[in-house]
């Protein structure tokens, strides 16, 4: 994307100064303003790439994500996993393709370089202003320098500024001087280039944005001569003037207009002060034309597609499952031998709650009917814990060595929120960004602000994490894995969460009843296929 954009950049900001140079022959033909031409022309080379990218209608692709993730020997690999929770570890880096993230690196240290430059420039300028001395031509204020000038000195508060060599040169070109630069204060020449320059700091690589500048400049002093000789300058004189101060003048700095920057282009100056114009109709009318040609070409050109990234759901049964399912072992095994040694009837269930470092501070035993699927929050008061306390309902299958046919099922959970405070996990990774990203692209405006009473939000995702199917609909949570395996033939369901979905202000984001939304999320498993329909 990056890269596309730089390329698409060059291309038409290329166009655009073709087509302001051929606009600025046209409008010199009749005496029009160059400068203005430039700047509209650096304006647009700024603002259209971007604006054309963002009106691109975005690509959706799925950015990747790091997750380790390490299957403990104990757990069922059909083993389901609901995560009623908000929680809070860091989220997993999205991967960027490394000549994207060499491309942005490159155009920071470009701008950050280009920015440097001028502000150090001007620093310097102004430590040498200090040393200045105030001055007067024709009762105006000037600065006297040793060397630099004549010129405008600033950006903010512009100066003019005189070398002391041209005080005793005739009164005439001092004149001559001072109305050049007089000229680029009234039409506020230094405010504009700087704002022209800031702009390019934007886009420091683009060529064609650095050649305009430097046409900008040239055009802003043609610009002034036109106004000096319109104000009853003498071509001759004015010329004389030019050409004298163009033999003594320094070069100019960074922050300063000068009367004169090089004798190439003193020399265009004078030829254009003296040119008159011949087939001006027609030549302003091909130039015209030809710039035409130049914006329908930038016209067609499509802009890169803006690539829609979304990070990629991690399946939950990672390093936070393998830590929880290595403690359950070893609770197993210190507290409740008879369970690993398979001496029971029924399913049993060891309903524990979890401190922050993954140790296990409660734990009690309870059995359900080998008909029942689904555990509730209720089962938590074997441990002392109400149902309206418990933030969310873990469970995975722990299968018996001995007898893989049997196995215990480990339900978990973690401490409430305080009073007044949201529940955040300490055991898992967060996924709240991820859900809002996924909930926001998959269900549409209208669905979102009105999801109905009662319908619950859900996505399929494959092993990767990406969004395969996505749906809302009435369904119990424990029978949510048989609906979609019946829906979709011989798809096979593993992991399921249901997170609660806030916005981004953490906020809790509510149905039409108020109630709470929850997305529920369901893994494939691994050699599950695709869903056809």
């Amino acid at each position: 994307m990056i890269v596309s954009f730089v390329l698409y950049s060059l291309v038409i900001g290329a166009l655009i100064a073709a087509a302001a140079w051929l606009i600025e022959i046209a409008s010199s033909r009749y005496g029009r303003s160059r400068r203005t031409v430039w700047f509209a022309g650096i304006a647009a080379a700024l603002v259209l790439p971007p604006l054309a990218t963002v009106l691109q209608p975005p690509v959706s692709r799925p950015a990747t994500v790091f997750t380790q993730v390490n299957q403990a020997p104990v757990l069922n690999p059909a083993a389901r996993a609901t995560l009623r929770a908000t929680e809070n570890a860091s989220l997993p880096g999205v991967t960027t393709l490394p000549l994207h993230r060499a491309v942005v690196l490159a155009w920071s240290i470009a701008s950050a370089a280009f920015v440097a430059f001028h502000l150090i420039g001007a620093w310097r300028l102004r430590r040498r202003a200090r040393h200045w001395r105030p001055s007067a031509v024709d009762s105006q204020e000037i600065a006297v320098s040793p060397d630099v000038g004549p010129a405008i000195y600033g950006w903010w508060r512009p100066r003019v500024v005189f070398p002391a060599w041209l005080l005793a040169a005739p009164l005439r070109t001092q004149r001559m001087a001072l109305a050049h630069e007089r000229e680029h204060l009234d039409a506020r020449d230094p405010q504009l280039l700087a704002a022209a320059t800031l702009l390019i700091a934007l886009l420091p690589w683009n060529l064609p944005l650095l050649w305009m500048l430097r046409r900008f400049r040239f055009a802003m002093e043609v610009d002034c001569d036109a106004r000096v000789l319109r104000a009853g300058a003498d071509p001759t004189a004015y010329g004389l003037a030019l050409l004298f101060v163009s033999e003594r003048q320094a070069r100019p700095l960074v922050a300063t207009l000068a009367l004169i920057e090089r004798a190439s282009q003193l020399e265009r100056r004078i030829h254009i002060m003296v040119d008159i114009p011949r087939h001006r109709a027609l030549v302003a009318g091909l130039c015209v034309a030809l710039a035409g040609t130049c914006a329908l070409a930038a016209a067609q050109i499509e802009a890169p597609a803006r690539v829609d990234e979304l990070p990629l759901k991690p399946v939950p049964s990672g390093e936070p499952v393998l830590r929880v399912g290595q403690s359950i072992e070893r609770l197993l095994a210190a507290e409740y031998p008879e369970l690993l040694e398979g001496k029971f009837e029924g399913l049993p269930v060891i309903v524990t709650l979890m401190n922050e470092n993954f140790s296990i501070a409660k734990s009690a035993t309870t059995n359900l009917p080998n008909a029942q699927t689904s555990v509730e929050s209720d089962v938590f008061r074997v441990i002392g814990i109400p149902p309206e306390d418990v933030p969310y309902v873990a469970v995975s299958g722990i299968q018996l060595p001995q007898d893989p046919q049997k196995q215990v099922l480990a339900v978990y959970t973690e401490r409430p929120a305080k009073p007044g405070e949201r529940f955040v996990s300490h055991l898992f990774p967060d996924t709240r960004a991820i859900d809002r990203k996924i909930f926001e692209r998959y269900f549409d405006e209208g669905t979102r602000n009105a999801m109905p009473t009662g319908h619950t939000p859900w996505v399929l995702l494959d092993r990767r994490g990406e969004v395969l199917r996505s749906g809302h609909e009435r369904v119990a949570e424990g029978d949510f894995r048989k609906l979609l395996e019946g829906r979709f033939a011989g798809v096979r369901a593993q992991e399921i969460t249901d997170t609660p979905l806030v916005d981004v202000n953490g906020n809790a984001m509510l149905d039409l009843a108020g109630e709470e939304l929850h997305l529920l999320s369901v893994w494939l498993a691994a050699e599950s296929p695709a869903p056809e329909n």
